[in-house]
């Protein structure tokens, strides 16, 4: 059965995915509880704990890369209620993960409102190879 996905459940499944492979990957996986938090969910092992949030992956550059929105939105309380854009910071979570065809990265906060990584060789020093945010070798860092 196929069906249209909205962008909500695009992110939970992206979020399940990587729920998955973390715990096969042999780490607790804590949800917290509601979706206030600027995180989506904690691993621990060894009685170490991190805080990541999990975005989806979005093609790019006809395959080359692929991006990851490293932002979300903020609603004013006043009577205005507009919306802004505001970029996470290693204040709200540890490292970011995301899921791209199959394979998984983790990335650390870069404080800005998108990451690329690029899965060809990169051609700048600014230029991120995904590659070397596979989430395997992240987490053997943790």
């Amino acid at each position: 059965m196929s069906r249209d996905l909205n962008p909500s459940m695009i992110g939970q499944i992206t979020e399940l995915k990587c729920q998955l492979f973390l715990v096969e990957q042999g780490f607790n996986v804590l949800i917290p509880m509601g979706n206030h938090q600027k995180y989506d969910l904690v691993i621990e092992q060894n009685g170490k704990f991190t805080r990541i949030q999990v975005k989806h992956a979005s093609v790019q550059n006809n395959g080359k890369s692929f991006l990851v929105k490293t932002r979300y939105e903020k609603r004013d309380i006043s009577k205005s209620q507009r919306v802004r854009q505001e970029v996470y910071t290693s204040n709200d979570c540890d490292y970011f993960m995301t899921e791209f065809n199959n394979q998984f990265y983790i990335f650390p906060v870069f404080e800005t409102s998108s990451t690329k990584l690029w899965l060809t060789d990169v051609k700048s020093k600014t230029q991120k190879k995904a590659e070397d945010y596979l989430a395997e070798k992240t987490l053997q860092k943790l």
